[in-house]
């Protein structure tokens, strides 16, 4: 008996960690804001745990995207614009 299973591709522009690294980077972007308001108002303690949570967001956003991109060798931020991947896409959406 054959069954018949539908081709499965991962796509590389859709791991669940590029999900995540963008979370980070819009974190690192409120902290950096919190860490700027709280510099200009004097608040040194605050400031400096602000600045501090948003280098430690934007490096694990970065980490994360360098990881991606070596292990799957394909940018999590760019699509990849190949005839390959267009092929491998009109085979997968228009069939």
């Amino acid at each position: 008996m054959t069954t018949h299973l539908p081709h499965r591709h991962e796509s590389h522009g859709n791991h669940p960690m590029s999900f995540v690294a963008f979370a980070l980077i819009l974190t690192g972007f409120a902290t950096a804001g919190l860490w700027l308001v709280h510099m200009a108002g004097g608040s040194g303690g605050h400031a400096a745990l602000y600045g501090i949570a948003a280098a430690i967001a934007f490096g694990g956003a970065a980490t994360i995207f360098v990881t991606l991109t070596r292990r799957i060798h394909h940018s999590p931020l760019l699509p990849d614009n190949t005839d390959a991947e267009t092929d491998r896409y009109l085979h997968e959406y228009r069939d």
